[in-house]
């Protein structure tokens, strides 16, 4: 695992940026296309006008209304002729309405444009209201010229009038066309990423895994060997003569064996337990407890161990009523590991108290020690399954790491609530929160 997930997650990583290159080049090239078949319809419509304008337009001379001449007499006018210009035929309204029809004809519906006529000199002789405005900005337009050429001219040879039509801020226009099409390509980009970070944490996750469950079959056969050793050299010595013939030495011998058989009980219990809660197969037979009665019987199972060692308990049973509805078995395996981390996790003296307090229908029950404590980190993950605190050079700490992680789950499924307080070198409190069965 150590040496393929790095190859794994190069191979991904290549892979991912092989995929969005493609989509932004993909997305690159259909704005380059979508702009073109822009400017091919803009120009045909551009042309369907023009030949409309031009079916509509000769040659000839047009009779524009006379001019007075001052000095000439009341009755002497002078006639103007001059080439009837799009100007003649079309005012800015009417050039509009044909320039829509035909960008309708074409499927261009909802495009902002502008548009002028500009005489055979090039002077714009008839435009739209903005079309000053929007012709100076030539980076952000798109620009359609087509000239308007008599029908009637048999070799034509310019120059002629001319019909811009200028769409502005083209870019934005592509863009709200292609919405549909962008937002589908995003959303892919977004599942493909989704898709490659759920790999790298479930990659990570079995990762260790892995470790955790390499140290948890190191640590289980070591806790296993030990005591079937002791048992092994204890039977061992059994059958030694010498030791038959001594009473005291086969009594201390069987004690050894019965103690080892104990503590591999615990171990196979701890086991279990753990099986059951990953299965999640319980089945509570809950009944009136005593919280008190419960928690002095659990002491008393320690009597042995805390008159090993300095110690001293102190139990602040405030709580009233003290009576809760739950399944004492589940119970008693979680108040022994409380009490028996407690213990392990003392300095050279001893030292724990226990309260109950009566809450609003719960009571609250806490176990404090004054011990070597756990810092922020290993407080936030004290409740993963296999997770094991480091206790530095405290090395008679043993265990497989699924002690909390079971107190977790016993209190869970009995509808309370459970916390740790600690500071590294400071101690450690555990706060329980249980439902009682008639609150006050």
């Amino acid at each position: 695992m150590k040496k393929t997930f790095p190859i794994i997650f190069t191979l991904i990583t290549l892979s991912i940026l092989g995929i969005l290159f493609i989509q932004i080049t993909w997305l690159q090239g259909l704005m380059i296309l979508s702009k073109n078949q822009l400017t091919d319809k803009v120009n045909q419509s551009a042309v369907v006008v023009s030949n409309e304008i031009s079916k509509k337009m000769n040659t000839g001379l047009s009779l524009r209304f006379p001019k007075r001449r001052q000095g000439l007499g009341e009755d002497y006018h002078i006639h103007s002729f001059d080439e009837t210009s799009i100007a003649d035929i079309y005012n800015d309204k009417e050039l509009n309405t044909s320039i829509k029809a035909a960008l309708v004809k074409y499927g261009i519906n909802d495009l902002n444009y502008e548009f002028a006529v500009t005489d055979k000199k090039g002077n714009v002789e008839l435009k739209s209201s903005k079309f000053e405005d929007v012709f100076s900005d030539d980076q952000n337009n798109l620009e359609c010229r087509v000239s308007v050429i008599p029908q009637d001219i048999i070799e034509p040879a310019g120059p002629f009038e001319t019909i811009i039509i200028l769409v502005p801020k083209v870019r934005m226009y592509l863009l709200h066309s292609l919405q549909w099409v962008i937002m589908g390509a995003i959303l892919f980009i977004l599942i493909v990423l989704a898709a490659f970070f759920i790999t790298v944490r479930s990659l990570m996750t079995q990762k260790k895994l892995n470790e955790i469950k390499r140290d948890f079959i190191n640590n289980m056969t070591h806790e296993l060997k030990t005591p079937l050793a002791t048992i092994s050299l204890a039977v061992d010595a059994l059958k030694s003569p010498k030791v038959q013939a001594d009473g005291k030495s086969v009594d201390y011998f069987s004690t050894i064996i019965k103690e080892e058989n104990v503590r591999m009980n615990k171990h196979v219990e701890v086991i279990l337990q753990a099986a059951q809660l990953e299965k999640k197969e319980y089945k509570l037979n809950k009944q009136p407890i005593d919280i008190h009665d419960l928690l002095f019987g659990v002491l008393d199972s320690f009597k042995l161990q805390l008159d090993a060692k300095p110690s001293q308990i102190h139990t602040n049973f405030d709580a009233d009523p003290s009576e809760i509805e739950a399944d004492e078995e589940y119970l008693l395996h979680v108040f022994s590991n409380l009490i028996d981390n407690a213990i392990k996790y003392s300095k050279d003296f001893i030292d724990i108290t226990i309260t109950t307090l009566s809450l609003p229908a719960e009571i609250q029950i806490i176990i404090e020690d004054k011990g070597i404590g756990m810092s922020a980190d290993t407080a936030k993950h004290i409740f993963e399954k296999f997770y094991r605190a480091h206790t530095g050079n405290v090395h008679n700490v043993k265990g497989f790491g699924l002690g909390m992680s079971y107190v977790k789950w016993v209190i869970d499924i009995h509808k309370g609530k459970i916390k740790v307080q600690s500071e590294d070198g400071k101690g450690t409190k555990m706060i329980i929160t249980l439902p009682v069965v008639n609150p006050k």
